[in-house]
């Protein structure tokens, strides 16, 4: 299954972002809007959203199952799923397991019960009539997420790609594989008629229009997604019918976490300035010296697109590209801020959610919410918090200082205290 075939249509316009990457920021704000740890990726392929789930920053994710019939398409599902070396260097705050499974989604398997969340996206179009008729039952029925993410392609959208030769006799699908592409109207049909039948609440997105067409509506979206949400008053009978273990275990995988015990208040306090300075610092070489930069090794270019080929966002503090808190060139301001003064105390901006980011924070703070309630503590007389505790307001300059670039380049976790 290709979750990203209708991204490739013939068209001489294109989608920004890429709609494949809105899809999974779609996928990825419902998860954390609900609070999810445990999902199904349900036709996974090739782990194109499933390894996108992996971001130990992103989500609370704490396991993921990932289902596919074919077997080629698992093997680099596992591959893309398998923990890279920086895994074990910056350690994630909380263990995250992954079990992939070759069997089809028409059939159920007792181990794929009691997961809070389920996302089905682009692979409905791509099943028979039987699996077809059996998704919902078994998913909504069967399964009983608290969630259910269905995304497909919007046929009413194929009219902006000439080559599809929409609403004429020689209309074609976006890929061959394809069995449907429905109108939205026949999508809400679908899913409303399970809904009701297992009692769910539906909400219908929209995901994907051309570029420089954001105003063209009539059509709807080139993707279309609803959200499945399990009525708050309904009570699921126990029932003892069991389903066995059809499905194959292709790969269990472990994370490393941290597990560490949590360094007394004052060690704390003491790391939280240690990365306030270094991002001060930053901003401060940044903005003073704007024509160094940081010169990316053909290596490390390497690296970097390979995982953005797979869509893992992996944060190396070794090669940590500094321009990210350079608000002077960020396209989209958030309200966030974390604020400190240049040498001529002019203020700079850094976003509170680039501190809490950084994994080692999260090792010792446990949560944003606590780790601001520590900086309150911190007592300290060159910051103040402001903004309903979004805004830290830094009086104190850290200067930029050529010998002490390595400290500014590399934010690395300090395994000492």
């Amino acid at each position: 299954m290709k979750p990203t075939s209708e991204d490739s249509c013939s068209s001489n316009e294109f989608f920004s972002p890429p709609l494949w990457r809105q899809r999974r920021a779609f996928i990825q704000d419902i998860l954390n809007q609900h609070n999810i740890e445990t999902i199904i990726d349900y036709g996974c392929g090739e782990a194109a959203v499933l390894s996108f789930l992996i971001s130990a920053t992103e989500n609370k994710l704490t396991k993921i199952a990932g289902i596919d019939i074919d077997p080629k398409v698992l093997q680099e599902a596992v591959e893309r799923c398998l923990p890279y070396k920086s895994d074990f260097e910056q350690l994630r705050p909380r263990p995250l397991v992954i079990d992939i499974y070759q069997g089809s989604v028409g059939v159920a398997d007792d181990r794929l019960k009691n997961y809070q969340a389920i996302v089905c996206s682009e692979v409905i179009e791509h099943v028979y009539p039987d699996v077809l008729d059996a998704f919902l039952e078994l998913t909504l029925g069967v399964y009983h997420p608290k969630v259910l993410i269905v995304t497909t392609p919007n046929g009413e959208y194929n009219v902006n790609f000439p080559d599809l030769k929409y609403n004429t006799p020689e209309s074609i699908f976006r890929h061959d594989d394809h069995k449907f592409e429905w109108t939205r109207k026949e999508f809400e049909s679908w899913c409303e008629e399970g809904a009701k039948k297992y009692n769910y609440n539906t909400a219908y997105h929209g995901i994907g229009l051309l570029h420089q067409k954001y105003d063209q509506l009539e059509n709807g979206h080139c993707t279309q997604a609803c959200v499945f949400t399990r009525a708050t008053d309904f009570v699921l009978l126990p029932s003892d019918q069991t389903h066995g273990t059809p499905h194959h275990l292709i790969k269990h995988i472990e994370f490393p976490y941290y597990n560490g015990e949590t360094p007394p208040r004052d060690k704390i306090i003491e790391e939280l300035e240690h990365y306030i300075e270094a991002l001060c610092k930053a901003d401060s070489y940044i903005n003073q010296e704007p024509s160094k930069g940081f010169q990316m090794q053909d290596s490390d270019r390497q690296q970097q697109q390979q995982h953005t080929d797979l869509d893992i966002t992996i944060v190396d503090w070794e090669s940590f590209d500094l321009s990210k808190y350079d608000t002077q060139q960020s396209e989209q301001p958030t309200p966030d801020i974390y604020t400190t003064t240049s040498p001529t105390h002019t203020p700079i901006h850094i976003s509170i959610s680039s501190l809490w980011s950084i994994l080692r924070l999260q090792h010792i703070c446990g949560s944003q919410e606590n780790m601001v309630d520590i900086l309150k503590s911190a007592d300290r007389d060159y910051f103040q918090i402001m903004d309903g505790d979004t805004t830290i307001v830094v009086s104190k300059s850290f200067d930029w200082e050529e010998e002490d670039g390595e400290s500014v380049k590399s934010f690395s976790s300090r395994e000492d205290w």
